[in-house]
């Protein structure tokens, strides 16, 4: 009995882990038409804390009396194998090793699992800033521009994106290499692409 509750525990704690892992496993999308892999800088780490999900806003009325999942299946973790240990190391009867596993299941759930679950939700996933806070700042040409058109890499919180973009209108006709400095004038987010404009040589 007490195998069958620590393994249902261990398995819904598993399947609780797994849609997180699968996020944290996935690369930030690119942005822009080429959808090209994205660098950033090793210290950035805004994106990398979307590695878990965060915890549901508190119920109220008699909700905020029922164990949430994550506390089910850990208490059925600690109780199975609390029951296994009294069972096989000190020789307890089965009703007598049910008795005594509640107490070490409740005090380890309480003072040890509880606080840890609490600090890994604090690595919450962060909202990405507007693209709009893009506007002034610097972006490179990565591809020579044609009729006033081409492709810009800029930074984006730590991350270096890739974005389409087009001249401004008094600028239009003017050439624009690979590693030109330019700055952006306007953004039009819902399409990702941005007004640029060719910053003067140093």
């Amino acid at each position: 009995m007490f195998l069958i509750m620590m393994v249902i525990g261990l398995v819904g704690l598993a399947m609780m882990a797994v849609p997180a892992f699968a996020r944290h496993g996935t690369a930030p999308p690119a942005h822009g038409p080429a959808h090209l892999p994205t660098h950033g800088p090793a210290h950035a780490n805004a994106p990398d804390q979307e590695m878990l999900p965060a915890p549901a806003p508190t119920p109220s009325g008699i909700g905020r009396w029922l164990p949430s999942p994550r506390g089910i299946f850990t208490a059925l973790a600690l109780y199975g194998a609390f029951g296994n240990v009294f069972i096989d190391a000190f020789h307890l009867p089965m009703l007598l090793a049910a008795l005594a596993a509640v107490i070490p299941t409740l005090l380890v759930e309480r003072f040890a699992v509880r606080p840890l679950w609490n600090l890994v939700f604090r690595f919450q996933a962060q909202p990405s800033a507007s693209l709009d806070q893009l506007i002034l700042g610097e972006a490179i040409a990565v591809v020579p521009f044609r009729n006033g058109r081409g492709i810009v890499s800029t930074n984006r919180e730590g991350r270096i994106v890739q974005l389409r973009a087009c001249l401004s209108t008094d600028q239009a006709s003017q050439q624009v290499n690979v590693g030109d400095r330019l700055r952006i004038e306007d953004v039009d987010a819902p399409n990702e692409r941005v007004t640029v404009s060719v910053l003067p040589s140093e």
